[in-house]
């Protein structure tokens, strides 16, 4: 997207003495993920602003869109994928599985094929902790020094 398009920008460092309170686009669909030069990229859904927590992010503002991007302090080696396994009848707990993303950095830029929800993050330094839903539980563990937030319009 373009940058005369953006009309807010936040950027939240992660690497003070404080951690920052970032908001959550809770149940936001995530049209495409990006893997850029030590970022990672989230694209959300058109029309965000229907969502009762974005709603109370920016009360006033008509937004369209939402890009979050992770800065990596290093790169794809920064990020841990852990994927739910689907559980069976005999087994009605599962564990989760890391997919090693330096091999298939595709299982991580296809998850949005299977409508792929941001649910939540816990903040901690140089740290972020992303969950997220398609048809099975995602968590990813990523070493970063700052999140932006690019709000459209």
């Amino acid at each position: 997207m373009k940058d005369s398009n953006i009309i807010k920008k936040e950027t939240y460092h992660l690497n003070t003495n404080v951690m920052p309170t970032i908001p959550v686009p809770h149940d936001c669909i995530v049209k495409e993920i990006q893997l850029d030069d030590n970022t990672l990229i989230f694209v959300f859904e058109n029309d965000i602003t229907y969502h009762d927590c974005i709603k109370s992010i920016c009360p006033e503002t008509d937004f369209k869109s939402l890009i979050i991007k992770f800065h990596l302090i290093d790169d794809i080696y920064d990020i841990s994928m852990f994927v739910k396994n689907k559980t069976n009848r005999y087994h009605t707990t599962s564990l989760y599985k890391e997919i090693f993303l330096s091999e298939d950095k595709y299982a991580l830029l296809n998850l949005p094929k299977n409508r792929l929800e941001y649910l939540s993050h816990n903040v901690g330094y140089c740290s972020i902790i992303v969950k997220l839903w398609s048809n099975r539980s995602i968590v990813l563990d990523m070493t970063v020094d700052q999140v932006e937030y690019e709000w459209i319009g």
